[in-house]
């Protein structure tokens, strides 16, 4: 009987350890994405970050309490997408776009980019990195660079962000560059098709490479 003993404690050891293995491979499949359902939430929240968006700006900006009413109203759906979409990138990081698509992909950016500064300098380097890996937008990610320069009160690089505040005529302008000389071929490395120039140009708004930044720190958030 005693050489019984040690053969039944190894296989009663043997099962505690096979069902611990299970059980760890269980929490490793339960932590891989579904692409499927994440491309799915993150298109829903698309349509909404883009849809408050999309109004009659001209009607909107004539009417100061219209004004206020849409901006609560914006800022109420970017903080409730924010809610959806942060836990995501908390849990799985940065989502490579072969795998959510291009809708899904634009969604994360536009809840990001759409946030405050804590939340693009938490997240931005992912999104760099991936951009790097082709799993992101490189133009994307070079807006949200240059958004966050812009809230930091710095020059940005890329000449992605215009402003109505920065002239005395309150006209659009292109916030200050740093090296404005090299900004094209920042722009072209990142995969703009347009120059500074041209980009202005198409936007209607106005670029002076010898723009300086405001005395006065703005406060964008």
């Amino acid at each position: 009987m005693k050489t019984i003993v040690p053969v039944i404690l190894l296989l009663l050891l043997a099962g505690c350890q096979n069902k611990a293995d299970n059980n760890a491979a269980s929490t490793v499949k339960e932590e891989q994405p579904d692409y499927t359902l994440l491309q799915q939430e993150l298109e829903e929240i698309y349509d909404h970050d883009q849809g408050v968006r999309d109004v009659d700006w001209d009607s909107i900006n004539a009417d100061p309490s219209a004004q206020r009413a849409y901006i609560h109203k914006m800022r109420q759906i970017d903080s409730t997408n924010q809610t959806k979409v942060l836990p995501i990138l908390e849990k799985y990081g940065w989502l490579p776009k072969s795998r959510i698509g291009e809708k899904a992909a634009d969604a994360v950016f536009y809840v990001v980019q759409h946030s405050n500064t804590a939340t693009i300098e938490k997240y931005l380097p992912q999104m760099e990195e991936m951009a790097k890996q082709g799993e992101a937008s490189g133009t994307d990610a070079a807006k949200m660079r240059d958004r966050l320069l812009m809230w930091k009160g710095e020059k940005q690089l890329y000449g992605t962000q215009a402003v109505n505040f920065i002239r005395e005529d309150a006209r659009h302008a292109i916030w200050p560059i740093d090296d404005v000389e090299n900004v094209n071929r920042r722009r072209k490395a990142v995969g703009f098709t347009t120059t500074i120039e041209e980009y202005a140009a198409e936007a209607g708004v106005i670029f002076d490479p010898k723009e300086e930044l405001p005395e006065v720190r703005i406060n964008f958030e």
